[in-house]
C-alpha cells in the first residue's frame, strides 16, 4: 500500500481528481483480470531457462518445447520436436487449439520433464513495453489449465538467441525473425544491446594491444604497423584455417526427432538387411547425428547419436511400412 501512495503521488497529474488514495488502492487491488482467451491473468510469472540449459535437456530428452509463435513463423523455423500452440489462436481461434497438448504436458512431466515456453526473443514484460510475450501468454494458459508453474520454464532470449549460439537443434531458417519478419543487422544488434544477460553478456576478451609503441622511433613504429597490416603469407594461411564455417542459411537435418506411435524400426547399418521393430513411448525423443540415407524402397533413416546415450544403428523416419498390408503405404515414424 506505501508503494501505491508513492505511485499515486507520482502520477497525479494524470490520474482523474475523482480518484482519492482509497479508490486507487481498490483499483490496484482488483481481481485478477483475463488475458483474453478465458483465462484469470493472476499475474503468476515464470522462471527463465537460458539456451545452453534447454539445450542440454533436448539432448536428454528431458524437455517438451511448446511454440507459442504463429504457424507461419513456426513453418519457417521451429526448435526440433516442439509443439506449436500459438497465443493469439487462444484470443482468435481457440477452436484450432490442439487439445490434448494440456494433458501430454502433465503426463511427461510425471516421466520428469520439464515444459519450455518458446517466442521470437522471450522478453519480461517490463523490458517489451509493458506487453506480454507470447511465451508468457502459453506459460500462464498451461498453469490455469493445472500444469505445474514449477514444471513450465520461459526460454530466455526465444529461439532467436537459440538461433544465435549456434548450437544445433534448430531445423529451417536460421536468420532471426521478430513479428514475422526477418530482423536487419541493425535491429539485431540494437535487440542484442538491450537484452543481453549473465549467459551472452558480450563481456568476451578483447583482441590485445598491437603494439606499445612507447619508447620506439618514427622508423620502428612504421615497421610494426606494416607488418600488422600485411601479414605474411604464413600468418594468411593459418587465419584461413582457422576461420570459422559460415553457418548454414536453412538447416534441413534434424537432430533430434519425436516419436509419433508406438513402433520404431532400427537396423545397425544402411547395409544391413535386418530390421527390428522396437517399442518406444509416443513423445520419446530420439537423439541423432544428422546423416540421413534413403534405403531402396524410398524410406528415409537416421542415425542414432551414441555421444547422447542413444545405442549405435540407424531409425526409420518415414516412409513405406514393412508389413503385405502397409509397403504401399508413406508413413511417419518420427517428427522433427
Amino acid at each position: 500500500r506505501a508503494l501505491a501512495l508513492l505511485v499515486l503521488d507520482a502520477y497525479r497529474p494524470c490520474l482523474p481528481h475523482t480518484h482519492t488514495h482509497a479508490q486507487f488502492l481498490n483499483l490496484s487491488l482488483q481481481p485478477p483480470s483475463k488475458m483474453g482467451y478465458g483465462v484469470a491473468d493472476t499475474g503468476v510469472d515464470f522462471d527463465f531457462i537460458s539456451t545452453k540449459e534447454a539445450h542440454a535437456l533436448l539432448k536428454s530428452d528431458k524437455a517438451l518445447f511448446v511454440d507459442g509463435r504463429d504457424p507461419a513463423d513456426f513453418k519457417i523455423s521451429k526448435i526440433q520436436t516442439s509443439y506449436n500452440f500459438p497465443a493469439n489462436a487462444m484470443m482468435f481461434k481457440p477452436e484450432s487449439l490442439d487439445k490434448t497438448l494440456v494433458q501430454r504436458c502433465k503426463d511427461l512431466i510425471a516421466k520428469g520433464k520439464l515444459v519450455i515456453c518458446v517466442s521470437d526473443a522471450g522478453i519480461p514484460g517490463i523490458q517489451n513495453r509493458g506487453h506480454v510475450s507470447r511465451c508468457r501468454h502459453i506459460a500462464q494458459y498451461l498453469h490455469e489449465l493445472g500444469v505445474e508453474r514449477e514444471s513450465i520454464r520461459r526460454l530466455q532470449g526465444g529461439i532467436n538467441r537459440w538461433k544465435r549460439s549456434g548450437l544445433d537443434g534448430i531445423i529451417g531458417d536460421m536468420r532471426r525473425y521478430y513479428a514475422g519478419a526477418v530482423m536487419t543487422a541493425d535491429q539485431g544488434e540494437l535487440f542484442i544491446s538491450d537484452h543481453l544477460d549473465e549467459e551472452d553478456d558480450g563481456d568476451e576478451e578483447g583482441p590485445p594491444a598491437l603494439a606499445d609503441q612507447a619508447g620506439l622511433d618514427h622508423d620502428s613504429q612504421r615497421a610494426v604497423m606494416e607488418a600488422v597490416a600485411q601479414p605474411s603469407a604464413e600468418v594468411q594461411a593459418a587465419l584461413q584455417a582457422e576461420a570459422p564455417r559460415p553457418r548454414p542459411v536453412v538447416v534441413t537435418s534434424p537432430t533430434v526427432y519425436r516419436v509419433l506411435r508406438g513402433e520404431v524400426y532400427k537396423k545397425a547399418s544402411p547395409e544391413a538387411e535386418k530390421i527390428i521393430k522396437l517399442d518406444w513411448s509416443v513423445d520419446r525423443l530420439v537423439r541423432t547425428t544428422g546423416e540421413l540415407f534413403i534405403g531402396a524402397s524410398g524410406g528415409k533413416w537416421a542415425e542414432l547419436d551414441t555421444g547422447c546415450g542413444e545405442k549405435r544403428g540407424w531409425v526409420y523416419v518415414e516412409g513405406p511400412g514393412f508389413g503385405p498390408s502397409t509397403r504401399k503405404v508413406v508413413s511417419e515414424y518420427l517428427q522433427a
